[in-house]
């Protein structure tokens, strides 16, 4: 994992609401996801707070701009970006601010229409050093989308309490699809899925481990208890819903929505076939805002 940020110094203001929501959920198995060695950006980002050197970019599709346009963001960070593992997740951004971004790896997300024209950031490096959005327009950039790509220049000079960048870029967007709708239920995959749900909640080890990939399964040795353990914390206590399913080859995505013992939440599961019968690669969390 490459980061080199460098502290100037801490503010004492609230967290951010986005960060505390974060910090509250309850800690689950984590995905496997080492962060790709390739540089993906150059250039400086300089704040409140911190001053570093760009390393990983991230382009995907998502709502930019004050007004949610359906635009690009393209994630900035000190640490590279897993393309592959980021691609087949619905909601990237989370994903990033779960899994990649913490005390030392920053992340800033620039936002720009479908053609390029920058739209603003938003950002979040440690207490007082962030921004829900923000707009410059005396921001310099060269950006441009072309034949799949996001590629450009982007600086801004500012105070020097105020973030500054000087930054270049060229990767991939992001697939805006994630496979072949599934019928209702989620499939094959969805009953899979189902019938964990089953086990789980009968904390029923010798049901559940066969619906675990085997990367899983070796993750915990021969514990099965302890997957049951672990993924019982982030899992619906009682029912749930799968929203929307997708497939693709031998693998599928499953939008669930659902509920624990402590809020309304919604899960991004990512089902993988193997030998055969379909298993659980990851399960992701994430409340579900503005719902009691």
């Amino acid at each position: 994992m490459h980061r080199n940020p460098t502290r100037k110094r801490v503010a004492c203001l609230p967290l951010l609401v986005a960060s505390v929501l974060l910090a509250a959920q309850p800690p689950g198995p984590v995905r496997a996801a080492e962060p790709a060695e390739t540089r993906q950006a150059e250039g400086t980002v300089s704040s409140r707070s911190w001053e570093w050197q760009a390393f990983g970019a991230y382009a995907f599709p998502a709502e930019v701009g004050i007004d949610d346009e359906p635009g690009i963001k393209v994630a900035i960070s000190n640490s590279g970006f897993a393309t592959t593992v980021l691609d087949r997740d619905f909601d990237r951004e989370h994903m990033i601010d779960t899994f990649l971004r913490d005390d030392e790896t920053l992340v800033a997300y620039f936002h720009f229409s479908k053609s390029g024209a920058y739209e603003g950031l938003s950002y979040y490096f440690s207490s007082g050093d962030g921004c829900g959005f923000c707009y410059d327009s005396k921001v310099q950039s060269t950006v441009k989308v072309e034949k799949g790509r996001i590629h450009g220049s982007l600086k801004r000079v500012s105070e020097p309490d105020d973030i500054q960048f000087d930054l270049a870029f060229d990767v991939p967007v992001a697939p805006a699809d994630y496979g072949d709708p599934l019928p209702a239920g989620g499939g094959e995959p969805g009953k899979a899925y189902a019938a964990l749900h089953t086990a789980l909640l009968a904390w029923d080890y010798a049901g559940a481990r066969p619906y675990f990939t085997e990367k899983v399964q070796a993750d915990y040795a021969e514990k099965s208890e302890a997957i049951v353990q672990s993924f019982r914390k982030d899992h619906p206590d009682t029912s749930f819903r799968i929203v929307r399913g997708y497939g693709r080859g031998d693998r599928a995505l499953l939008l669930v929505e659902g509920e624990t013992s402590w809020a309304k939440v919604k899960t991004e599961v990512q089902m993988l076939r193997e030998k055969g019968s379909w298993r659980l690669e990851s399960e992701v969390l994430q409340v579900r805002l503005g719902e009691d």
